[in-house]
């Protein structure tokens, strides 16, 4: 064990009390003490301090016990702090199980509302059995533009299938995403879908702009 290491496990042992400085001086007389204690100060392993007439070092572990049981003004504002902290977590956990409920009544109520949307959607549009006829057949046509305009590993962006589809079934930009997302929807095996692109399906706030049928 090295000189430093006798040191500040002699210092460790004084717990709270601390140890003289020059205790030290003359427990370790062939050594150069102010070199050792200054060099372990500034790597925060202890603390050095006037205490009365003398000066104390303190290992870093028993320095604030030291503090609280020398200086009544420290330990006021040591347990004014601990409480604030206290309050704030207690708060924090408060805040944070409200939000959680928030989310989950948020989530509800958005499921809920789906359900309903797409029942509504289905009884204005007359779909059901008409509804899937044209998927199948918006599938067939959207199939074959994948197969036509895939790269060599068969992905396509997004934008190349919309002009020809939107054009084919005449409608708008959105409506032909909303069919593609009804499709994988319901096909979610059938198709892989990929970041990138300018444009194309946005999932968990990332855009989706490249297919490729599997």
């Amino acid at each position: 064990m090295s000189a430093e290491e006798k040191l500040i496990q002699q210092i460790f042992l004084s717990g709270s009390a601390g140890v003289k400085k020059a205790d030290l001086r003359k427990e370790f007389a062939e050594e150069d003490i102010d070199t050792i204690l200054e060099k372990a100060a500034t790597h925060g392993d202890l603390y050095i301090d006037k205490k009365g007439a003398a000066y104390y070092c303190w290992h870093r572990e028993y320095y604030l016990q030291s503090l609280l049981n020398s200086d009544p003004k420290f330990r006021i504002i040591y347990d004014a702090i601990k409480s604030l902290e206290r309050s704030i977590n207690k708060t924090s956990d408060a805040l944070a199980k409200s939000l959680e409920s928030s989310t989950n009544n948020i989530i509800l109520s958005l499921s809920k509302f789906d359900k309903e949307n797409i029942g509504t959607s289905v009884v204005d549009k007359g779909l059901s059995a008409d509804f899937t006829t044209q998927l199948e057949q918006f599938k067939t046509d959207f199939d074959n533009s994948v197969s036509n305009y895939a790269n060599s590993i068969g992905w396509v962006e997004f934008g190349k299938i919309k002009n020809e589809l939107c054009t084919k079934y005449d409608v708008s930009h959105e409506e032909f995403y909303h069919r593609v997302e009804q499709l994988i929807n319901k096909y979610d095996k059938k198709y892989e879908l990929s970041t990138g692109g300018y444009e194309g399906i946005t999932i968990r706030g990332l855009v989706h702009g490249f297919v490729r049928c599997i």
